[in-house]
């Protein structure tokens, strides 16, 4: 009897984790569309996309309401994205809890390039250290630059706030 219970210890907690946890999703918006035509968003898992041009795609992108990290295969061009925002941020031994909901962006996609939407934040000098001050808001890169969550290296931020 031991030798077929320690078995079944060790894979009950594996199918646990498997099912609870949600895989990154890879989406395209339109795939007859050719690769000239089209951008890839990367969909940080701390955006949750309600709207995408004014089309409902919560349902499609999140399956079974789960949230995830989405890589999305888009039409390039002027697109504007509705989504909500639930994230945590650090100063020291502070954390706050963001939430927004109905938060739009706008942005010109160019095609054949890959982006990243993602929530940043960063500090406000001195008042970072003594008051656990920080700016946050979300902010587009080029992939091509691999400096995520610099907002400074950003090609577009929208700041929503401060910690503090």
């Amino acid at each position: 009897m031991r030798k077929l219970l320690f078995p079944v210890i060790l894979v009950l907690p594996a199918l646990f984790i498997i099912g609870c946890s949600t895989p990154p999703g890879k989406l395209s918006f339109d795939s007859d569309l050719p690769p000239e035509k089209t951008t890839e968003v990367v969909f940080a898992d701390t955006i949750v996309v309600r709207q995408y041009n004014g089309i409902d795609v919560f349902e499609t992108w999140y399956p079974k309401g789960r949230y995830r990290k989405n890589t999305v295969t888009l039409p390039a061009g002027n697109t504007t994205i509705t989504f909500d925002i639930n994230a945590y941020i650090s100063v020291g031994n502070v954390t706050t809890h963001v939430t927004a909901k109905n938060v739009s962006l706008n942005f010109d996609f160019d095609a054949g390039k890959s982006y990243s939407i993602a929530m940043y934040s960063e500090g406000m000098g001195a008042q970072t250290f003594f008051l656990g001050r920080k700016k946050f808001g979300i902010a587009i890169w080029d992939n091509a630059t691999k400096h995520y969550y610099n907002v400074e290296k950003s090609l577009k931020n929208w700041e929503l706030g401060q910690t503090g």
